[in-house]
């Protein structure tokens, strides 16, 4: 890929090769990172902060991890031995803290000293006193205001209290969790993104912002979809209550297991055809996917036989010549043997060697991913950073100024061309659009974004086009252009704009914008400081290349299915991988503006969805590869509590989240329920007994919160100092009070629609604004004002490539 040395065998380090794949732009061996001179304090532990500090290092940012005395608690943690601690330097630890240095708190350097020397400082939730003019990032897991602040809490209870866990899940069976504490990745990529935001918005303004970062918000935003807004669209919470399973998913076949992914009528044509079975293409019972949720046992009787005559090669090979979304099922063990990974050279060696690892989720044409470092040894740099930072000839830190309120956005001025559909791409852009970017989106009125299509109205609707809360929620405050790229003319449009925009944005098979002859060689003709940012499922070529995918296509193949679910059924998927997607894109874009803020210099970011995946389910891989512990799926289990679950109360699907993760919190949660011989007994003091017993301890529990009231528990708990949370239904998470009192959903009037109140992104900074200047645009309503304002055509000229049909003017502007 020109930023991986090939050819050299099954996993490789990251280098600097002069192999050129024709996708990418030359780039001089010289490129230092995207991010390099860059200087970052990571103070705190866990996850979050952890992969916040690592995507920062990989670009080339200077980062200095200053830990607590005994060191971070995840060097002797695992998730396959939670319990016993590991007594050498964990490999979880060793693949987040690649290229760190570290510092031990109180040794030869002091806080204040690293905080005046750092341009940024990533932090937990412990507060820290930031220095005016330093830039500070804090992760939290409810942000500085609202009713749950300072509260216990875990991955598994935020699930509960931002919806996630409400609709997955079988009905015979107490609702289940996304597997593998996602939503604590997804807080440390938000914040990566806010610390380069804070820099650009510094180096342009003076003003020095600090942003807050609430897991929470984060996970309301990316683990559920808009159900909020299908709510208001429909004037009904019916058509997503209660738990669903889509069908087919992840599927048993002949040797194993099979994903796939059939929304459209057309892909259910296709899939017809390809199981033999043609004569149902148009069959109402199966041709959506509500429609096989409720014809359930005449759907399993189409495609159950054909998958188990089948072994999973032939499915996936059938399903990339017929275009259906199909995937492979992965996990740690079998990931890094994959054909189209191994082709890549996605899996790299750990410079500590023992195991492996995913390369970072994205390539960047001119910017080189930084060489990877072993993780430091605790405090191993102390000394080194100490002199450094006070030698008479240290660096110098760039004036700043007290943090003050700049008025304007981050992106501010930053005109992006998005070509993007569906959810993936979208969701980056709206993160820019959020920032201030001036995002036009285009769309052509014969071909608009397809999930435009996923409306809850119908067609002979008149606005029915503009009612699908997918397309509301990710698109805010764009401007829609409206051309048909098919002609010539609307092609040479497309060129104008990219030669007006800094960045371009598409999230197309590869062979789409090839089609179109608007790949980055064709734009970069136009615009030699481009960015355009590609983001592909599987990549721009390897042996998967133009294999369609979508959300659910990328849990299912990165291993995120694998977690999630029952221990004895079918993985489950449930979309998340769309606005992660968007998340890590969004920051290799403001990464590489960086760069070509200093030298002018565009570039080609390729990032696969796939990749992006796999970077939020490396543990698995990491753990197998270095321990050989395959992690599993197992309910509402996991490696952090025990026990750990949901558990039902009175009422009709009313359940309470709880996770003990300390033996003070078994003590009190044994105090509420009154001491009964059970619970006090001495094997369940430590957790190592607790998780030995988890079935027993289940039993009992469920029979407790089983005659209780949902929400007065959920205080008890919490009061007593116990991780605990309702599992909220996911459509009325904007009445979660802590959602309520951080304002995470902000009213926007829409033309046709009304009010609504649309999700922030999980980020919020009293210095800058981050929010929407307004509703997702009707289909062509900027057309004629972004065509006279970019490209300075006149009335008539707009009205004649109207009368054309090369470009849609929405009636009214």
């Amino acid at each position: 890929m020109g930023l991986l040395r090939r050819g050299s065998g099954r996993h490789t380090t990251v280098g600097h090769d002069d192999d050129v794949n024709p996708s990418h732009p030359p780039r001089p061996d010289s490129s230092a990172p995207s991010l390099a001179g860059v200087r970052v304090l990571e103070i705190g532990t866990g996850i979050p902060v952890a992969y916040a500090g690592k995507l920062l290092a990989d670009q080339g940012v200077d980062v200095v991890k200053m830990e607590p005395a005994g060191g971070d608690p995840l060097r002797h943690w695992s998730a396959s031995a939670p319990d016993v601690g590991r007594p050498d330097t964990a490999a979880l630890f060793r693949y987040l803290n690649t290229s760190k240095r570290s510092v031990s708190d109180g040794q030869a350097v002091r806080e204040e000293l690293m905080m005046g020397w750092a341009d940024v400082v990533v932090s937990g939730e412990e507060p820290v006193r930031l220095p005016a003019g330093c830039v500070g990032v804090s992760i939290s897991p409810y942000g500085p205001v609202g009713p749950l602040v300072g509260t216990p809490w875990t991955e598994l209870t935020l699930q509960g209290w931002c919806g996630a866990i409400s609709a997955r899940g079988a009905p015979d069976r107490p609702p289940v969790q996304l597997g593998g504490r996602v939503g604590e990745w997804l807080g440390g990529g938000a914040a990566a993104l806010a610390a380069i935001a804070g820099i650009l918005h510094r180096d342009a303004t003076g003003v020095v912002a600090h942003f807050d970062v609430s897991l929470l918000e984060v996970m309301a935003v990316c683990t559920v979809t808009y159900p909020t807004l299908y709510r208001d669209f429909t004037g009904s919470a019916a058509a997503l209550s209660g738990r669903r399973s889509e069908y087919p998913s992840v599927e048993r076949c002949k040797d194993g297991w099979i994903g796939l992914c059939i929304f459209s009528s057309q892909q259910w044509a296709d899939f017809a055809s390809m199981i033999g079975r043609p004569e149902l293409a148009e069959d109402a019972r199966l041709t959506s996917m509500a429609a096989r949720g409720a014809n359930r046992e005449l759907a399993v009787s189409v495609i159950e036989p054909w998958l188990l005559e089948h072994t999973a090669e032939e499915i996936f090979e059938l399903g990339g010549l017929l275009r259906v979304p199909v995937s492979y099922v992965g996990n740690g063990a079998a990931l890094p043997e994959m054909e189209h990974f191994r082709s890549r050279d996605v899996f790299v060696e750990n410079p500590g060697g023992a195991f492996v690892q995913p390369r970072p989720p994205f390539l960047m044409s001119a910017t080189p991913v930084r060489p990877f470092d072993p993780a430091p040894g605790p405090g191993e740099h102390s000394e080194a950073v100490a002199a450094e930072i006070l030698a008479p000839a240290a660096r110098s830190v760039p004036a700043r100024v007290a943090p003050t309120t700049s008025g304007r956005g981050p992106l501010e001025g930053v005109t992006v061309l998005d070509f993007t559909a569906y959810w993936a791409g979208p969701a980056g852009t709206h993160l820019l659009c959020a920032l201030g970017a001036d995002v036009l989106k285009v769309e052509a009125a014969r071909r608009p974004d397809g999930i435009r299509f996923g409306t809850v109205a119908s067609p002979d609707v008149a606005d029915w086009l503009e009612r699908s809360p997918i397309y509301q929620g990710a698109n805010p405050a764009k401007r829609s252009v409206a051309i048909d790229l098919a002609t010539p003319a609307g092609r040479e449009l497309a060129l104008g704009l990219a030669a007006a925009s800094e960045g371009v944005w598409e999230n197309f098979t590869p062979r789409v914008m090839e089609n179109l002859h608007l790949t980055y060689e064709d734009l970069r003709a136009v615009n030699r400081a481009l960015i355009m940012v590609r983001i592909p499922g599987f990549g721009l070529d390897g042996p998967w290349r133009d294999h369609a995918g979508f959300a659910q296509t990328m849990e299912q193949v990165s291993g995120m299915g694998w977690m999630t679910g029952y221990r004895d059924r079918n993985p489950l998927v449930r979309t998340t991988c769309d606005p992660a997607a968007g998340m890590h894109a969004a920051f290799a874009f403001l990464a590489a503006l960086r760069h070509r803020r200093r030298t002018g210099e565009g570039q080609l970011i390729e990032m696969p969805m796939a990749e992006m995946a796999l970077n939020l389910t490396a543990e698995q891989v990491v753990e197998h590869s270095a321990y050989g512990s395959l992690l599993e799926r197992d309910a509402n289990r996991g490696p952090v509590g025990a026990p750990q679950g949901v558990y039902p109360c009175r009422g009709e699907e009313q359940w309470v989240v709880l996770a003990i993760t300390a033996d003070a919190e078994w003590e009190s949660l044994n105090e509420l329920m009154g001491r009964p011989d059970w619970s006090d007994a001495a094997e369940m003091r430590d957790a190592m007994g607790r998780r030995r017993l988890h079935d027993s301890v289940d039993e009992r529990l469920a029979a407790w919160t089983a005659g209780q009231d949902r929400d007065e528990l959920v205080r008890r708990l919490i009061q007593a100092g116990v991780p605990a949370a309702p599992v909220w239904p996911q459509t009325d998470i904007d009445r979660v009070p802590q959602l309520v009192a951080s304002g995470l959903f902000q009213p926007i009037v829409h033309p046709t629609i009304g009010t609504v109140g649309y999700p922030g992104i999980g980020l919020r900074s009293e210095q800058v604004p981050v929010h929407f200047r307004g509703p997702a645009p009707l289909l062509g309503q900027d057309t004629a004002a972004v065509l006279a304002e970019k490209l300075g055509l006149s009335d008539a000229e707009i009205g004649g490539l109207a009368e054309a049909g090369v470009i849609h003017v929405a009636p009214g502007t």
